[in-house]
């Protein structure tokens, strides 16, 4: 809804179309710009031909043909906003417009210090409000004029360079601007954190959403499916399921399992090892024998044996035949 928002703002502002817009700027913004020297102005002119900036502390009413930066801001709630100019190699102005865009008839606010000090604007933004903050390069042009010109030699001698700049905004101390869900700020000042604040819940730019620890391919994270708190790196992954759960690019492939069964189709000769002793008939005497956990028991009859059941068997018949 907001990035709508914006974009329809920002469509409605009567920029003209020459003018590029460098960036949106949100809740708290540190941006480092150069600007080209060589480019013309966009907005700037004469104040005779009502072109020129009609704001300004200390100087308002200045004549601008040097080229700008310009950025927009949507103010989502009324309130205070910060805007700092620093690092300033030579004269630089910020000046604040509405959304006509215009310099003459929609000034609201500025700042035309001298370069060896930040230039810095505070205002009340109110909501539902576009505003135009444009950067530019004084001391790129009026050479004669500027406290610092931008040249080689700090005077209007030298070769013009194209200066750059830090610009500082913050609006997220005054006006609740929306959560930013990946810089570590309570934005909107309601006590939660980043993905903590359930207005991230559906943004899929930054969050973990299916809160398994690990961020989604949309934040450049590793988790290759960030609707499933199963599936993430180190997951354990199911074998043959065919879902990759630790994200490893392949389903783990399963082994055969030991059931503990003999191959009974095996039907070489099998060695069974020490038997024990054998008796001067050539029997062997085994004893019980354990194979790969399962009960495989069998025993011989010794040879001494066979008399006594040979003299027991004649006894039995002979009762039968009574």
């Amino acid at each position: 809804m907001l990035a709508w928002w914006l974009t329809t703002s920002i469509a409605s502002a009567a920029c003209p179309s020459d003018v590029v817009i460098k960036d949106k700027l949100t809740c708290s913004s540190s941006i480092s710009g150069k600007i080209d020297h060589e480019e013309e102005s966009y907005l700037g002119g004469a104040c005779t031909d009502k072109e020129c900036y009609t704001c300004g502390d200390p100087f308002d009413d200045e004549p601008q043909y040097a080229p700008e930066d310009v950025y927009t801001f949507g103010c989502q709630k009324t309130g205070n906003v910060q805007l700092r100019l620093s690092d300033l190699p030579c004269d630089m102005d910020i000046y604040i417009l509405d959304r006509t865009c215009d310099p003459y008839t929609g000034c609201l606010f500025g700042s035309t210090q001298s370069y060896d000090v930040d230039d810095g604007v505070e205002f009340a933004c109110t909501e539902g409000e576009e505003y135009i903050i444009v950067i530019e390069a004084y001391g790129t042009d009026h050479l004669e004029n500027a406290s610092g010109p931008c040249t080689t030699t700090g005077d209007a001698s030298g070769e013009v360079y194209s200066p750059s700049y830090t610009l500082f905004f913050d609006v997220s101390e005054s006006t609740g601007c929306s959560e930013d869900c990946n810089d570590g700020a309570d934005n909107d000042l309601d006590g939660d954190t980043d993905c903590d604040d359930s207005d991230c819940l559906t943004d899929p730019v930054c969050c973990d959403l299916d809160g398994d620890g690990s961020f989604g391919d949309q934040c450049s994270g590793p988790d290759c499916d960030d609707s499933d708190a199963s599936i993430y790196p180190g997951a354990v992954d199911i074998p043959d399921d065919g879902i990759d759960q630790d994200c490893d690019d392949e389903d783990a492939t399963s082994t055969p399992e030991d059931t503990g069964s003999s191959d009974t189709t095996d039907t070489g000769p099998v060695d069974g090892g020490d038997t024990g002793p054998s008796d001067a008939s050539g029997s062997v005497e085994s004893g019980s024998e354990d194979k790969a956990g399962t009960c495989a028991c069998s025993q011989a009859t010794p040879a001494a044996a066979w008399p006594m059941l040979l003299a027991l068997g004649l006894a039995v018949g002979a009762r039968r035949r009574r």
